[in-house]
């Protein structure tokens, strides 16, 4: 008898409880799957926000939701700091830890790395929840938010980039080669560079490829070549580093070679070989011109490899008319340096900005078509996944991903919109170029120990060199990658070990 009476005592109590669970989640959810209520627009409330800068981010975003919700007082915490730090990934971890902010605006790295801490809301209950339609974003956009959060949506970016192929119509014209196409493959775009008649140093120098002007060291160009064809050169898991194999040995001496000859440039010290590199990302893109970066748009290069910031950069000079008007930002005064690069000595180059150019995709690999390894987040919104005040923080990542905002940000920002109904359209250009390739998603799975990417960089690029110098073998450098890299992924591992 008491046996039956403890078990119906069980089960009033277990009924009990799941009657109060369910009563708790209707009204406020969880933090797996949370309800969000709705936001009256004369509704009460606080927003506490991270961004670089209080008065950038009122002027960008701030204002406008403070007009849309006047009564929502809002709070910038300022993550300045981050750009001072000698680790800006623990900086913003700091911040968010002591902070406590409910809305953070984040870096692409940042937004992996809170990620993985467990520090930022899974979206996806949200997001159906509130019916919020992500079929009217660019699809690689979301495909990379997910794979850098582990699978789950953890932000929102209102913006991203990607990279094209861009060329010299005249120049192409000029020695009679067929212009690249959508689609071809890096073995058909470095035969194109090889085809034109190059001269490798001086101010008149000229390439077939120029490199981007985010491309670092003479490594990146031969590193992206082997992920579009699937490979790996370590593994985290297995504790390998695997360059020294006959496809590796392949792209190798291609890529050399071409450095060799100088139909493919050779990126400078510090890197930046290319068209047109931004700096402060999280306020605003700021062109960024030095002597190399020019090259491309005086006509001295057939073709280079960048982001959509030289599309704008070079609608601007074309505007500006043949004389140009850009001026390089190594120096304010009329440098040598800086005055070689846009004199067109020998009358042989094009007025700055008056270059004939179009773009298409990236090159790829056949086995894998339809995927690029070049798609960046420029800015991810997340929200805290201990926030007490979730309505207001998804109102505000609502509003900082709608449809308004990117139609005014399409009129003036460089970066991409990742709303695709709000395309840049540049005087007839293929600017679809940037947008139809996917992520390739096998190069995002490589969780590789802290600082062994620019290490292996390092090394792998002195070797190149050497080679170029003719001071070596590619199967010596080779070798050598192979060897001491294998030193550099044990340690690396073994220092993650222990912190």
């Amino acid at each position: 008898m008491r046996k039956r009476e403890k078990k119906t005592g069980l089960l009033i109590l277990t009924l009990s409880l799941m009657v109060a669970l369910t009563a708790c989640t209707s009204q406020g959810g969880s933090k797996d799957k949370p309800e969000v209520p709705k936001m009256n627009k004369e509704e009460a409330g606080s927003l506490k926000i991270a961004y670089f800068n209080e008065q950038a981010f009122y002027t960008q975003y701030g204002n406008a939701f403070q007009a849309m919700f006047p009564k929502v007082d809002l709070e910038v915490v300022s993550t300045e700091s981050v750009f001072r730090a000698e680790d800006p990934l623990a900086e913003m971890q700091r911040i968010v830890k002591e902070q406590q902010p409910d809305v953070m605006f984040l870096w692409e790295d940042q937004y992996a790395e809170l990620a993985k801490d467990g520090a930022l809301l899974d979206l996806d209950a949200v997001v159906k929840q509130d019916e919020f339609d992500l079929d009217n974003f660019q699809p690689s956009v979301i495909d990379l938010l997910k794979a850098r959060g582990g699978g789950k949506l953890y932000g929102l970016s209102p913006n991203f980039s990607s990279k094209a192929l861009y060329y010299n119509k005249d120049m192409f014209d000029k020695h009679s080669i067929s212009y690249p196409t959508d689609g071809m493959s890096w073995e058909e775009m470095m035969q194109l560079a090889s085809r034109f008649p190059v001269k490798k140093d001086g101010d008149d120098a000229l390439n077939g490829l120029l490199q981007s002007s985010e491309t670092l060291d003479p490594f990146a160009l031969i590193r992206t070549i082997g992920e579009a064809k699937g490979l790996l050169y370590a593994d985290a898991d297995t504790k390998t580093v695997s360059l020294e194999t006959p496809e590796w040995k392949s792209i190798f001496e291609s890529v050399i070679n071409g450095y060799k000859s100088g139909s493919i440039s050779m990126p400078s010290e510090g890197g930046g070989g290319g068209g047109a590199a931004s700096t402060g990302g999280m306020g605003g893109k700021v062109i960024h011109l030095s002597p190399d970066s020019m090259r491309f748009m005086t006509g001295q290069a057939a073709m280079t490899i960048d982001g959509p910031m030289l599309m704008g950069t070079l609608g601007m000079g074309a505007n500006m008319g043949s004389g140009g008007g850009l001026s390089s930002s190594s120096s304010s005064s009329s440098s040598s340096s800086s005055s070689s690069s846009t004199s067109n000595p020998g009358g042989n180059f094009q007025p700055l900005g008056n270059v004939n150019w179009d773009v298409v995709t990236v090159p790829v690999d056949p086995s894998q078509p339809d995927v690029s390894g070049g798609t960046s987040l420029d800015s991810v919104f997340s929200i805290n996944a201990s926030t007490d005040n979730l309505a207001a923080a998804w109102e505000f990542l609502k509003y900082a991903n709608g449809e308004q905002l990117a139609k005014t940000n399409s009129l003036s920002s460089p970066s991409l919109s990742a709303r695709t109904a709000f395309k840049k359209e540049v005087d007839g250009k293929n600017v679809d170029a940037f947008y139809k390739l996917g992520v390739n998603q096998q190069s995002l799975m490589q969780d590789l120990p802290k600082g062994f990417d620019d290490s292996l960089s390092k090394l792998a690029s002195e070797q190149i060199k050497k080679v170029v110098e003719g001071s070596q073998s590619v199967d010596d450098a080779l070798k050598t990658i192979q060897s001491q890299g294998q030193d550099l992924l044990t340690q690396s591992i073994l220092d993650a070990d222990t912190k």
